[in-house]
Order: structure tokens, then C-alpha cells, then sequence
């Protein structure tokens, strides 16, 4: 119901523009020769004062969906809420004024958000370039692609992919081009252009050039300022369309490649469920209803689902005969609560008809190791509850077999600690709950790195740093001096204070858990405040902050290479030269970089560092390399920092190198990458 409110929202928008708008010509007309406006004034500033209120509402409403891009999202709507505010304020203004004038300044206000909103509403409907231009952030948004070897290919995963990026302009009601993408007949079909697929020439797709050009290419697809394609979802369509567009293939038959399950695993929302990409035919109200009337408690998930629960909780006399009766509507019974009923061992093997079971409760039954042999083979069973069983550790071994399960509920059964310990280990990521007896619930078996929090990276004085583990009991040790923490390491006991640039590293550990990967941050003390910055190269137009000066301002630039803080070069090193304005010791050099490897850009492949005294000869005093990413990361910024001898400088020249094409593994291979570079500094 919400999600319909909010789509009203396209409608009621209008309606504020026009009003208001017309409320203002109609109150500067006033002003000069029209006095017989003025009455009109208050009735246009009350319906736009209103419709501007509910435009606002319904506009909040429809930012739930969480399909748009964020950053176009957040200024069209507080922008939006600020016309609101202000068409509140000047409309009980003029009501004050008893009608005979409206606040100018406020008006005038009021009219520059109304247009801030309508030119970021209409980039995030029509693209970046829509009204005043300019660039925009690209929406990566990946799918939930849970799925099997028994998943087909097309309609389990390439379909949604489509219909998720591409159906909002290519579908039966709107034909962007004449194109539907939304079936195999209207892929083959294709455009007003032709075919949009070559199952013969699969590398001459128009599908595939699209989605692979550049986004600043007016024929990239998705448009930029529309949800794009993530790396692993256009790697997804390489592969089904160079393996000659298979539309009626499993996973396993058309032989996906491991690579490639494993980076749509990885994508996919960490609560991505298998059934989000399950197709079945829905079971109809006549069939439901006749297994009610001989005593199945068998309802749809939700209205219109075809996801179906059965329901034989608390049924002391449950029978092998009755479950049997679930064979008819068996591929549609995701949901089995068996709890506190008369269900034994060999009443599970009733189970092996049930392919797609996703959720099963045994709760308080009779059920011992023995029961759970029948449950292998359930490739799509999550979730599993198993309180106050007979369950041992020897049945829990058997739930290995469970390739998809996540969470898995053991309190008050036969299973040690140790069994529980070793099954963690061996299942990495599973929930186990076991009960108040250890006074835990066990996540996955790795705890989680700790948060490295402080106001500030890059510090005059002072720095105060905290530590957290969002885990109760947990150890944090840490050091400061860049060397990799151990249990051996300090163990933080609150907030400590550090005085000299270094690198904060902290791991988080725990009694019968794998020690958590190690987190770091960089913290850098500002010695020197250069007085100028030359640039060998000007960085791109589009990514060229403040200019060189913000190389050396002390503002990081963020979590977003869009923030506006960054400093871009495709294809190019940076190389910076900044003036000390006098001869000094420095033996120290740090620069800020970005990495998001599916926007193309990556973290520096090197850094050089050469100093002069006069700014005409320079000597190199350091050189170091990095590695470059081998697969896919998530974006990031990142300190580099390299140590020298001391030595008297007043120019410092560094170089930092990039990439300058994207790797071999990347989808578009050989293109000019990106460096981002945001503060370089010297001590």
C-alpha cells in the first residue's frame, strides 16, 4: 500500500510547480501594475502550499523503493521538503500580511528549491543530463540471483537481470526503440535497429557493446543516472550470450563456469534468499482448497505467491500417510513446521518430495540423527530449527551435506561444544544458535573485523581513535606502528590518543573462534602546509575538484569519487610537485587514493618520490610498487605512505602511477582506467 502511495507521488508533483509558479508571476505582476491579482495570489499560494505537503509525502513514500540513485535521491528530496517548508511559511506570511503582500525574499527562496527539485527529480527520471546537465552517479544495485545447478539459466537469472535494468523502458507498455527485452521471442525480435542478440556472432550483440561502452557514451546502456549493471551481472550476459544464448538450460547443463558462480554469490545481498530466484507455476485456489477439506493446513506464503507453507504444528497425531498427500502441490512448499508433533524418523522421508522445501521446523519432536539422513538432497533448505531434539553431534556432522543452509537452531539437543565448534568451522557464515547455555549466538565462525573510528585521519596535534567489535566479549589488540596485531598485540581497553602518522591496525578474537581479518586506517600528522602545487597534467573535467589546491587542503574527499573532492586522471599519472615555500627536512610522503574497480578506477600500481632543493633538479629518494586488484572490490579510499632518509627539500615531485588500463580480468579489459588521488602531504 505504501509503495502504491508513493507512486502517486508522479502525479501529485505537478501540481505544486504550477501553482506556485503561477502564484509568483501573479504576485510580481501584482507588484507593478495588477492589482486585481492579488486576490488570486492567496488562492494559488494555499493549493500550492498543500499539493506541495502531499507531493512531499508521497515523494518520501516512494524513496522506500530504494531503486534510485542516492546521492541524486537525498538532494531531491530535501530540496523538496525544503519547497514544503518554505511554501508553509510564505503562505501563513501573506495570511499575516492580511493578503496584501507576499514575502519577496522568501518567495524568491522558495522558487530556487522548487527548481533544485525539479532538476534532480528529472535526473533521476530522465539521466544525468536532463535540464541543467552534468555528470551523475551510475546505480550498481545487484540482484538477489540466489540459485542452484537446477536453476534455469534464462528465466532464473538473465531474465531478472533484464527486467531489473533494462524493463523499466523496454516492456510491452512502453518499447524504448520498439524493444521488449522482457521474453526469448522479444530478444530475437529485437528494435527498430535490428536484433539486439546474435546467438551466431554473439561478440557483435548490440546488447553486449551497450552495456560494455563507456557510461559517458551516449549509447552505453542502462543511460547514465540509471540503475546500472553490476560487474558480475554483465559478466553473467558475456557468458550466456558467447555460450550461444542457452534459453532453455539448467545452470549445470549449460556448464556455468565456477568463476562466474562464484562472483553472482558474491554480489548477491548477503539476506538473498534462493527462492528470489525460483520460477514456479502457482497452485490454484481449487487445488488449495481441496487438500484443507481433507485436514492439510496448506496456505500461499503471501497473496498471489506461489511460495506455499504447510502447517501441521502441535499435531500429536500426524501420520506418514497425510504428508504423502502434500505430493500434488510438493514444488510449491517452501515453508514445513513439523513442530511439537507426532512426526518420527521414518515419517521424514516424506521429504525427498519436497524439492524446493526452504524453511523446516522439527522443533520438540522425536527426531534423532537417524531422521536427519533423509534431509539430504534438499539443495534449497536455509533454515532449520532443531530444539529440544535428540540430535547429536553425529547428526549434526550430516548436515554438511546441506549445501544453502544458513541458519540452524540447537538448544537444549544432544550437540557439544565441541561438535557445535567444529561444525562452525566447517559451515563459515551459518548462524548457530544454542541456546542461553553458552550465552552466545554464533554468527559465522570468523568474527568480524573491528571498526577503526576517529573524527579525523589527517591531524596537527592529537588524534583520539576508538575501537569497536559490535560483538559482546570480544578482544580487540591493535598497534599502531603498522606491524600486523596478534593476541600478543595491545588489548584495547578504550580510547587512545596517537601523536605521529602511522598506521592503526586491529584484529578481534575470542575463546573458540577464528580470529576476525585485520582492519587498518591510516592516520597522518600534518607538518608541513605546502604553498603551492604544480600539476605535470591537468586531471579530467569532470573530476577536477578544486583544482590543484585540493591537493594539498587537508579535506579528504570521502567515501565517493563523486563527492566533488577528488582529483581524476584517466589514462595518466598524477604527478604533483609542491612548494615547501622553504628548505626543510622531510623524510615522509602520503597520498589519499580511490579505488572502485567496476567504475573503472583503481589504486595506484606505484608511487616515486624526488626532491630539489632550487625546483630544477630533482633526485629520486623513493620508489615503491603496489599490487593491483585481481578481482572485483568493494569501493574504498586508502592512505599510501612511503618512508625515506631524511634529506633538505624545499620541491617535493611525486609520482603517483597508475594502472593506466584496466587488468586482464576486468569486462572491459584494456580500456583506460582511473587514478583518484584526494591529498598529498610531506613530513
Amino acid at each position: 500500500m505504501l509503495q502504491l502511495l508513493g507512486r502517486l507521488h508522479i502525479l501529485v508533483l505537478h501540481l505544486p510547480i504550477g501553482f506556485l509558479v503561477l502564484a509568483f508571476l501573479m504576485e510580481l505582476a501584482a507588484r507593478r501594475s495588477h492589482q486585481a491579482l492579488r486576490p488570486a495570489v492567496g488562492f494559488s499560494l494555499f493549493w500550492g502550499m498543500v499539493s506541495a505537503v502531499v507531493a512531499a509525502g508521497l515523494g518520501y513514500l516512494l524513496s522506500l523503493d530504494g531503486s534510485y540513485d542516492a546521492e541524486l535521491l537525498d538532494w531531491h528530496k530535501w530540496l523538496g521538503i525544503a519547497t514544503a517548508v518554505l511554501s508553509v511559511v510564505l503562505y501563513f506570511l501573506y495570511k499575516k500580511s492580511e493578503g496584501q503582500t507576499a514575502n519577496l525574499p522568501v518567495f524568491a527562496l522558495m522558487m530556487a528549491a522548487l527548481a533544485g527539485t525539479g532538476h534532480y527529480g528529472g535526473s533521476l527520471t530522465h539521466g544525468s543530463d536532463f535540464l541543467l546537465g552534468g555528470e551523475t552517479a551510475a546505480v550498481a544495485a545487484p540482484l538477489a540471483l540466489a540459485f542452484t545447478d537446477e536453476t534455469p539459466v534464462f528465466e532464473g537469472l538473465v531474465l531478472p537481470v533484464l527486467k531489473d535494468k533494462c524493463g523499466n523502458c523496454h516492456n510491452p507498455n512502453k518499447r524504448k526503440g520498439k524493444l521488449v527485452v522482457l521474453t526469448k521471442e522479444d530478444l530475437l525480435k529485437g528494435g527498430e535497429n535490428g536484433p539486439v542478440i546474435s546467438v551466431e556472432k554473439p561478440e557483435t550483440s548490440t546488447l553486449l557493446k551497450t552495456i560494455h561502452l563507456p557510461l559517458a557514451d551516449d549509447e552505453h546502456m542502462p543511460p547514465k543516472g540509471k540503475k546500472q549493471l553490476t560487474e558480475p551481472e554483465k559478466q553473467l550476459l558475456d557468458w550466456w550470450l558467447k555460450s550461444g544464448a542457452p534459453f532453455d538450460k539448467t545452470v549445470a547443463a549449460a556448464a556455468m563456469p565456477a568463476a562466474l558462480r562464484s562472483a553472482l554469490a558474491a554480489s548477491a545481498p548477503a539476506n538473498a534468499s534462493l527462492l528470489d530466484g525460483l520460477q514456479l507455476k502457482p497452485v490454484s485456489d481449487d487445488e488449495l482448497k481441496k487438500l484443507r477439506s481433507e485436514g492439510m493446513q496448506v496456505f500461499p506464503l503471501a497473496a498471489g505467491s506461489p511460495f506455499l507453507q504447510a502447517l501441521f504444528s502441535g499435531k500429536k497425531d500426524l501420520t506418514a500417510e497425510q504428508l504423502k498427500k502434500l505430493k500434488p502441490v510438493a514444488d510449491n512448499i517452501v515453508e514445513l513446521n513439523l513442530a511439537s508433533s507426532s512426526v518420527d524418523d521414518a515419517m521424514l522421508a516424506a521429504l525427498k518430495d519436497l524439492p524446493h522445501l526452504n524453511r523446516l521446523y522439527l522443533a520438540q519432536t522425536a527426531i534423532t540423527d537417524k531422521g536427519l539422513t533423509h534431509l539430504d538432497g534438499l539443495q534449497f533448505l536455509e533454515y532449520l530449527n532443531l530444539y529440544q531434539t535428540k540430535v547429536t553431534d553425529a547428526g549434526l556432522a550430516q548436515l554438511q551435506a546441506l549445501p544453502k543452509l544458513r541458519s540452524l537452531y540447537l538448544w537444549q539437543t544432544g550437540v557439544t561444544a565441541d561438535g557445535l565448534a567444529k561444525f562452525a568451522s566447517q559451515k563459515p557464515g551459518i548462524l548457530l544458535d544454542n541456546g542461553i547455555k553458552n550465552d552466545s549466538i554464533f554468527g559465522a565462525v570468523e568474527l568480524r573485523a573491528p571498526v577503526i573510528k576517529a573524527s579525523k585521519e589527517l591531524f596537527n596535534d592529537t588524534v583520539q581513535v576508538t575501537l569497536e567489535a559490535g560483538f559482546a566479549k570480544v578482544n580487540i589488540h591493535y598497534t599502531t606502528d603498522g606491524k600486523e596485531p596478534d593476541s600478543t598485540s595491545a588489548l584495547y581497553k578504550g580510547p587512545f590518543t596517537i601523536s605521529a602518522s602511522g598506521e592503526v591496525k586491529a584484529v578481534s578474537n575470542l575463546a573458540g573462534w577464528t580470529t576476525s581479518p585485520v582492519a587498518a586506517k591510516t592516520f597522518v600528522k600534518v607538518r608541513h602546509k605546502p604553498t603551492a602545487v604544480t600539476l605535470a597534467e591537468p586531471p579530467n573535467e569532470r573530476y577536477k575538484a578544486d583544482g590543484e589546491k585540493s591537493l594539498i587542503d587537508f579535506q579528504r574527499g570521502g567515501d565517493s569519487f563523486r563527492s566533488g573532492k577528488w582529483l581524476g586522471w584517466e589514462g595518466q599519472n598524477c604527478v604533483a610537485t609542491l612548494d615547501l615555500g622553504k628548505v626543510t627536512d622531510i623524510s615522509k610522503v602520503t597520498a589519499g587514493c580511490f579505488e572502485d574497480t567496476g567504475g573503472w578506477i583503481f589504486f595506484p600500481k606505484g608511487m616515486r618520490v624526488f626532491t630539489s632543493t632550487d625546483g630544477k633538479s630533482f633526485k629520486k629518494v623513493k620508489e615503491a610498487t603496489y599490487p593491483i586488484a585481481k578481482t572485483t572490490t568493494r569501493p574504498g579510499s586508502k592512505i599510501f605512505m612511503e618512508n625515506f632518509a631524511s634529506t633538505q627539500a624545499r620541491y617535493v615531485k611525486v609520482e603517483v602511477l597508475s594502472a593506466l588500463k584496466n587488468p586482464s580480468w576486468h569486462p572491459n579489459k584494456g580500456e583506460p582506467c582511473w587514478v583518484f588521488v584526494d591529498e598529498i602531504l610531506v613530513e
